[in-house]
């Protein structure tokens, strides 16, 4: 909990303190800001007052029965900011835009344009930026900025995109440089598992805060939250676990690092050429990723239509998952496994029923009580994150690892 200053030269930050607090707890009265703060009465007074005349949080009505006079619940005012969260996925474009209170006011779901260049995919996002603003009515001047999150590795400091095995031609790109050009917002970039993982976060609320999440989109990735914060790594490119060897006795498919790695084993394109090898689906354009995605659709179609080939696929794939997330559980000691992802939806009538035991059976002797679970956000979790990591970078009382642009 972060505690204020009574010293009026911090009061931007004793300011930051008491949002945060009430974007945190919504209800949350005059009084107990004061107890969560340390700041005077008087100070919290000053403080509401002024984020009350700029509209970023409003009073409500309390709750009847109370007896004496009732304290009067604070709550941010979701009209008060927003920020635009944007997932750039090899096959899939995700746009979201978030108010203040985190809720998701718009989202749009595009087909990412296979560009020979990413100034494609820049021009696209700028054109959709503008015009889900227009869409939702929302004053410029309230969106914060724009938070991006992309496939690594990244130099988020620089805001570079240094050379995505998953995009090809993007080697070196200044996408927050470009971005911040094209859209004249403020821009964030961060990588898609971290961003994913503080969607996650955010939406758990009692929920246990320690937990390893699994990305499953056109890659495969992890993040771990700890005591309520997401680790990031000294280059802020945590979480690649491709090469985790979960089958030694895997079929080897090129392309996907070591043999029997994690990547080989739950991908679209390794799912997809499985598919094809059995007869189940043509095989499509490897270097069309929208075409990978539209087969690997069609193979979930064909498991949950009951299929025994798509079926044995998606099943093998989901035990070769849980060693994966065996290791992870073993070497971070967590209580909970949370996966995610654009491709999760598509896996989890299959994976979801038996991931639970599968994972059991790798875990050490002493740990039996570990949640598996899907994600609580959805498709979009990496796009909302992106989107959150904006608000906090605003609005936190805290340094952010991130530089913007």
């Amino acid at each position: 909990m972060h505690r204020g200053s009574n010293q009026l030269r911090l009061a931007d930050f004793n300011q930051a303190v008491v949002l945060d607090v009430v974007r945190r707890s919504p209800g949350v009265s005059r009084a107990e800001l004061q107890r969560r703060s340390g700041l005077s009465s008087q100070t919290i007074s000053n403080i509401t007052r002024r984020l009350i005349d700029d509209r970023l949080i409003s009073e409500s009505t309390p709750e009847g029965g109370a007896r004496g006079r009732p304290s009067i619940p604070l709550a941010v005012n979701g009209d008060g900011a927003f920020s635009i969260g944007v997932h750039i996925d090899p096959a899939r474009l995700t746009i979201v835009l978030l108010d203040l209170a985190g809720e998701v006011r718009r989202q749009q779901q595009l087909r990412t344009p296979q560009a020979t260049h990413p100034t494609e995919v820049t021009s696209l996002i700028a054109d959709r930026v503008a015009a889900l603003m227009a869409e939702a009515g929302v004053d410029r001047d309230r969106v914060l900025g724009l938070g991006i999150a992309a496939p690594g590795p990244l130099d988020v400091r620089a805001g570079v995109v240094l050379d995505p095995p998953q995009l090809p031609n993007w080697r070196g790109v200044q996408l927050r440089a470009d971005l911040h050009d094209a859209t004249g917002l403020p821009v964030l970039l961060d990588k898609d598992v971290t961003a994913a993982a503080t969607a996650e976060l955010r939406s758990l609320n009692d929920t246990s805060t320690d937990f390893v999440f699994l990305y499953l989109g056109s890659g495969v990735g992890a993040s771990v939250v700890v005591e309520n914060q997401v680790l990031r790594g000294t280059t802020n490119n945590i979480g690649e676990i491709g090469d985790i060897i979960v089958d030694p006795d895997a079929e080897q498919l090129e392309g996907f690092g070591r043999r029997g790695g994690l990547a080989a084993a739950c991908v679209p394109e390794a799912l997809v050429i499985q598919a094809a090898r059995l007869g189940l689906l043509p095989l499509p354009n490897l270097d069309d990723y929208l075409a990978i995605d539209d087969s690997c659709t069609e193979l979930c179609r064909l498991a949950s239509g009951g299929n025994g080939g798509a079926t044995r696929i998606l099943r093998r794939a989901a035990a070769r998952v849980a060693v994966g997330l065996g290791v992870l559980v073993n070497l971070l000691d967590v209580p909970r496994v949370v996966i995610g992802g654009p491709l999760w939806n598509r896996l989890s009538d299959t994976f979801l029923p038996v991931l639970p035991e599968l994972v059991s059976a790798e875990l050490v002797a002493t740990r039996d009580d570990v949640v598996v679970a899907g994600s609580a956000v959805g498709e979009h979790v990496a796009a909302q994150g992106a989107g959150e990591l904006v608000l906090d970078h605003f609005l936190a009382p805290r340094p952010s690892a991130l530089m913007v642009g």
